[in-house]
């Protein structure tokens, strides 16, 4: 009987909770909305840690996180550490907008066969020697300049626990400077880390790969500095225009007290499978799901096409890649020339083998970014065994 009565109380409950819970969100004829979307849109800072690293990531997407073997593991996935053949090094350089432009280095190794991964990167966005404009000065002859300047350093660690299973972090100094020069300027500094799971078999003989990521968990950027120091900017009582600087001989300090706006943090996962798998040639076909904090949930999908000539040491690859764009849908009577290819991705790359022990690449990417227009990418790298 006493079973009997909890399941009755237990059934009751279930019936009754949706009604009692709408009714909580009513009161009267002002019912309580409750917000169905809460993502920040434009709301995140430092989102050239989205930019990516080397011209064969950036042609081909975040979806590259689940065949990454180079050091560009150091960006897309960690855990990519340990399926390099040796240590790498490279060089990457975006010409961005507005005189704007984007630099990626990175430096990783695998050790102890295999089993574990390192390496160290270093990634910087920004522009320097902008003339500054004033309402006394609007032909900017003063010759002072400003500029911006947005860096992260990273250490990355990996271990392969099977041969068929890596993981790796990675954890990033993140600073930004706003108005370096002799303009006076407002700096921010945090912490962030990522975390990355591979793992790899096969299906029909071929390999087949799933990977994990996420990306830049962390605290956030304030910023602070003499830009954001006044003196008493709220104006004298005695003056009739309350929002005039007060004139006294001795005023008092005013700092603004900025908030903190976060990372660009997002979950990544993706999916590949080489449709092609020879000695000489290789196809990969990748696909990812994107969840961010700034941004509606986005997919990508990608393909590498990668020949290898078995009679000279030089070999070639073709990429491209598409992320659907769901924030730029709606862009308030904007419009960008060849707006279809938002999101859209190509590139290519040549290696040339010496010795068997050395490689050395050279990659190419162009990336359409909406309104803003479309981006080339160029990357050099070395690696050796």
């Amino acid at each position: 009987m006493r079973l009997l009565s909890r399941l009755a109380i237990a059934f009751t409950a279930t019936i009754a909770l949706p009604g009692l819970l709408q009714a909580q969100t009513q009161t009267g004829d002002n019912p309580v909305q409750v917000p169905s979307d809460n993502t920040a849109f434009g709301g995140s800072s430092a989102e050239f840690l989205e930019f990516g690293a080397g011209a064969r990531g950036m042609a081909l997407g975040g979806a590259f996180g689940t065949i990454v073997d180079d050091v560009s593991a150091l960006h897309y996935n960690p855990a990519g550490l340990t399926a390099m053949d040796g240590a790498e090094a490279a060089l990457t350089i975006m010409p961005y907008f507005a005189d704007t432009d984007y630099y990626w280095t990175g430096l990783a190794f695998p050790f102890s066969d295999g089993d574990f991964g390192f390496g160290v990167f270093l990634g910087h966005f920004g522009f320097g020697d902008q003339p500054i404009y004033t309402e006394s000065d609007e032909q900017g002859e003063s010759g002072e300049l400003y500029g911006v300047s947005q860096n992260v350093v990273g250490v990355s660690f990996a271990h392969a626990f099977i041969d068929r299973f890596s993981a790796g972090g990675t954890v990033k100094f993140i600073s930004d400077d706003l108005a370096t020069g002799s303009l006076a300027g407002a700096q921010a500094t945090t912490v962030a880390f990522d975390l990355g799971v591979n793992f790899h078999s096969e299906l029909g003989d071929r390999p087949i790969a799933l990977s994990f990521v996420v990306q830049n968990l962390g605290g956030t950027l304030s910023h602070s500095g003499d830009a954001l120091r006044f003196r008493d900017v709220g104006g004298s009582a005695g003056s009739e225009q309350g929002d005039l600087p007060d004139q006294r001989i001795d005023p008092p300090f005013a700092i603004i007290q900025a908030d903190g706006f976060p990372l660009p943090r997002m979950f990544r996962a993706g999916l590949s499978y080489d449709v092609v798998s020879g000695d000489n040639s290789r196809l990969s076909l990748l696909s990812e799901f994107v969840e961010s904090n700034h941004q509606d949930p986005r997919l990508g999908i990608g393909g590498e096409f990668e020949w290898m000539s078995d009679v000279s040491p030089i070999g070639a690859s073709l990429r491209a890649s598409f992320q659907t764009q769901p924030d730029n849908e709606d862009l308030g009577g904007l419009e960008a020339d060849n707006e279809g290819l938002d999101g859209l991705g190509v590139g290519g790359g040549i290696f040339y083998r010496i010795a068997d022990d050395y490689r050395v690449s050279f990659d190419y990417a162009y990336r359409h970014y909406g309104v803003l227009g479309s981006a080339d990418a160029f990357s050099v790298s070395f690696g050796w065994q």
